[in-house]
């Protein structure tokens, strides 16, 4: 090959391979600027711990600045969740001055503050397991005020003597949740009451796509089953996370109108039917799992902003317009078709109590995000209206 010829081809590689390089260094240039941008929104907005402890839902608690410090460090920690057979994913230990997780025979748990009831003993003590998603295992506030901690102070305030279980775990359903339940009582260990706390997960899985019409059985579904599968979608994860595309999502809803007066379609209510049917069929083989181990069982539907009418505070009012920009924006209409089915099926047969007009008449602020995660307050409703049921409901 002689020199003349040589040098075209030397060009072409030359240009292709700067060609690459640039597209390689535009991108890195564009995930570290938004990485920096997405950094600096959020410490400017809910990301910034000093921030969120004078919010108002957490004014006049000593423990709000060193809590947000130590919550911002633990969702920060690569090693928060970990794999656990048969549920996917499982809290790991962690131990703060306001926020434990142990080890225990159950599994890892967050710390429930039992209040000390000096006319008990540890004989007399009925043992509470409650069960739910991020809520109840208490995203957002530290262990004393979690709602099993509000309603461990509740029933033993007023001369009950229990101990109440936190087996909430970040971003379950009742189907994860009944697995957890069947893996405890294979210990050995045995509740007088177990009570179920759920309702947005649910709807959550409605909203999210991958199986037409039907919930997905988890949250992360597509992208789990995706890596368990070897799918070439899964080799893309690291771009679907990427901040780049995480932040032009975030401008793209921006700009979309709100969904929040859009009604639901024929789907989002085929979606609520089946997503109920799954909920129901849970609660049937969780009471008979109940009637087997000779223990009681209640379930509770989790209020949200997208159920009820709370009055909204204008710390509350600010999620409205941070919904659009969230990725629950476009499943809006899906996670209240939900919310109304639930609330008609609660009425309609009683299987389950319905909370989500809990907080239809509280002027303070009890949210502390764009959709459900609760402050103390919050919290202490829900213990308060969970306590009430079972009084209600051991007098039948």
């Amino acid at each position: 090959m002689t020199d003349s010829t040589r040098i075209p081809f030397q060009r072409f590689f030359a240009y292709v391979g700067y060609t690459i390089f640039s597209v390689i260094l535009a991108a890195v240039l564009l995930e570290v600027g938004a990485t920096l941008l997405r950094s600096a929104y959020h410490r400017g907005r809910s990301g910034d711990a000093q921030r969120m402890a004078g919010s108002q839902p957490y004014r006049g608690y000593a423990w709000a600045e060193e809590f947000w410090k130590e919550e911002y460090r633990r969702r920060a920690s690569s090693t928060a969740h970990h794999y656990v057979p048969f549920l996917m994913w499982g809290e790991r230990p962690w131990h703060s001055s306001t926020i434990n997780v142990d080890e225990s025979v159950l599994g890892n748990l967050r710390r429930t503050v039992n209040a000390a009831n000096p006319g008990c003993d540890q004989k007399q003590r009925k043992v509470i397991w409650m069960l739910g998603g991020s809520t109840l295992f208490g995203m957002g506030v530290p262990d004393v005020e979690t709602i099993p901690s509000h309603l461990s102070e509740e029933l033993n305030r007023a001369g009950r003597c229990v101990e109440v279980v936190n087996l909430g775990m970040e971003g379950y359903l009742t189907n994860q949740e009944l697995i957890l339940l069947v893996e405890a009582l294979k210990t050995g260990q045995r509740p007088d009451l177990v009570i179920f706390y759920d309702g947005v997960n649910e709807a959550n899985a409605a909203a999210a796509p991958g199986i037409p019409g039907r919930p997905t059985p988890h949250l992360e579904f597509e992208s789990i089953k995706a890596r368990m599968e070897g799918s070439f979608s899964s080799a893309l994860d690291f771009l679907r996370n990427s901040n780049a595309v995480q932040l032009a999502r975030a401008m793209v809803g921006r700009f979309r109108r709100s969904e929040s007066s859009v009604p639901a379609s024929a789907e989002d209510n085929e979606r609520a039917t089946a997503t109920l049917d799954n909920y129901q069929a849970n609660v049937g083989v969780l009471r008979n799992l109940a009637e087997a181990y000779n223990f009681k069982v209640l379930f509770f539907w989790q209020p949200s902003l997208a159920s009820g009418n709370k009055p909204l505070t204008p710390f509350e009012e600010q999620f409205r317009s941070e919904l659009r920009g969230s990725p629950q924006a476009n499943s809006l209409a899906v996670l209240k078709a939900v919310n109304e089915e639930a609330e008609r099926r609660s009425l309609q047969c009683g299987d389950f109590i319905f909370l989500g007009r809990l907080f239809d008449a509280v002027q303070e602020p009890v949210y502390i995000d764009h959709l459900m995660h609760l402050g103390p307050r919050g919290n202490e409703i829900v213990a308060k209206a969970i306590a009430r049921a079972m009084e209600e409901h051991a007098q039948n």
